[in-house]
């Protein structure tokens, strides 16, 4: 048994877009939130790292010994360039590449670590595959962060936290030095 169909229906050309766009509109709308929502992740992420490089640069610059009150006002400077939205942190850490007098060998010490919501450090063990090598003497600033940022419209992405990393050396001093390390300005300690 043929089947065929009627040549007055495939030549029809009457019919609604009802059931199409049923189908289409959902789809296209959640298709422009979800655009909407993956930029301000990505906008957030590029802020937050904009605004480490620049806390790092800052504090890289630094001629004159630094103290808490200049990390409250680093911490603030970063809460206004990362924007209001969410909770944010930063720490500031400076290490420097020592040398033992009796082995010769060398070794990373922690000259001091700030921060603020995010808990200062005792050691060197959570960042210390994060630095790169130095000559002996040498300083290297850590400035980490971390921005939270919560999607406007649930469209599958769930809170996150971005998390940033940023190194820099002393520029315009051999050292940075924190107010409260005794001696730090002078080049024989």
């Amino acid at each position: 048994m043929t089947f065929r169909i009627p040549s007055r229906f495939l030549r029809n050309e009457q019919g609604s877009l009802s059931v199409e766009a049923c189908f289409a509109v959902p789809i296209l709308a959640w298709a422009i939130v979800a655009t909407f929502v993956f930029f301000d992740a990505f906008k957030t992420l590029n802020i937050s790292q904009k605004a480490t490089y620049t806390i790092a640069d800052m504090v890289s610059r630094e001629e004159t010994p630094i103290n808490d009150a200049y990390i409250d006002a680093l911490f603030e400077v970063f809460d206004y360039l990362a924007g209001e939205s969410g909770p944010s942190a930063l720490r500031v850490t400076i290490v420097e590449m020592k040398v033992d007098e009796d082995t010769g060998d060398q070794f990373l010490e922690l000259i001091k670590s700030e921060g603020r919501n995010y808990a200062d450090l005792d050691t060197l063990d959570p960042i210390r595959d994060r630095i790169p090598g130095i000559a002996p003497g040498e300083q290297l600033i850590v400035v980490e962060s971390v921005q939270q940022w919560t999607p406007a419209f649930a469209v599958g992405l769930a809170t996150y936290q971005f998390r940033e990393v940023a190194l820099a050396r002393p520029r315009f001093a051999p050292k940075i030095c924190w107010e409260t390390i005794v001696g730090c300005l002078d080049p024989s300690v």
